[in-house]
């Protein structure tokens, strides 16, 4: 399953929440969520967590599109059908030139210069299938811009979450004149929903109105703390008294990752995202997410 994610007018977040519903992800043993940073305007996970993308990432994945099949793979593939898994390719998969970073996410980081991060994004949009490693792939899309390489990726996804800033009359504009595009998608059995970012005065049915009839799916709430956390920059406190204070602010446990709204709010849009895996788009849709807002 493909899960996609990206904006419409700028990037609102998309990373930090495609990373967190990747961390999120409600994976098995042989559910192993990756996430693919295929921005066409270049990345920040190389630099956000010390990664070289020219030893494995985005580039080496776009081209796999152009390497023969080794053995080695095809006899991988047929292991992962004996065990139940289907849908994964006999070439390259993203699981393969993906690396891992702190906390145990697998990634495939984008490089940082636009030119290279573009063709090599391109690449991809003409074999798609090299996205599908195990069952979940998120990709981290960036902004969607009508007619690129990143916007084609999308009609490739099984469920796409559009960031939106409807609280901002910019983003309100883009998003009522992009809707019907995101709409049409749902028509080729492509599952289509917003997460609302920032303040909003709007209500979810309000917000639907305007974005032909496409759902809401979440309210991402404002979280310094979480999208520092993504980032890698999020240090738990050592000293005690430092446990202490943080205890005292939050009455919670200083080591847990539950309680800080991004996680909280990235954990219940992949339960869903999981809840719609095999369900196809005629089906009933879900009810509408209530994330924490800061």
């Amino acid at each position: 399953m493909i899960v996609a994610l990206c904006s419409l007018n700028g990037a609102p977040g998309v990373t930090s929440l495609a990373i967190a519903i990747a961390a999120c992800w409600p994976s098995t043993p042989m559910t192993v969520p990756v996430l693919v940073e295929a921005d066409a305007s270049g990345g920040d996970l190389s630099t956000w967590h010390g990664l070289n993308s020219a030893e494995a990432g985005l580039v080496s994945l776009a081209a796999a599109s152009r390497a023969p099949i080794p053995v080695q793979e095809s006899a991988a593939a047929d292991a992962w059908a004996e065990a139940g898994v289907v849908g994964v390719p006999a070439a390259d998969t993203a699981l393969r030139h993906a690396v891992e970073v702190p906390g145990g996410l697998r990634v495939v980081p984008a490089p940082a210069d636009p030119l290279e991060a573009g063709r090599a994004v391109a690449m991809i949009a003409h074999n798609p299938s090299l996205l599908r490693s195990g069952r979940v792939t998120v990709i981290d899309v960036g902004r969607a811009v009508p007619g690129s390489a990143g916007a084609a990726l999308l009609g490739h996804a099984d469920i796409i979450i559009v960031l939106t800033a409807p609280g901002d009359m910019g983003h309100a504009a883009r998003l009522r004149a992009c809707a019907p595009v995101l709409a049409s998608l749902r028509d080729d059995g492509i599952r289509v929903g917003l997460a609302i970012t920032g303040s909003c005065r709007h209500s979810d049915q309000e917000v639907t109105q305007i974005a032909a009839d496409l759902p809401v799916w979440a309210r991402i709430p404002h979280d310094p703390v979480g999208a520092a956390l993504v980032r890698g920059e999020h240090r738990p406190p050592i000293r005690t008294r430092d446990r202490v204070a943080a205890w005292w602010s939050q009455r919670r446990d200083p080591d847990s990752l539950e309680w800080v709204p991004l996680i909280k709010a990235a954990k219940s849009l992949a339960e869903l995202c999981d809840d719609f895996s095999g369900i196809g788009a005629a089906a009933r849709p879900h009810g509408v997410l209530e994330g924490s807002v800061a």
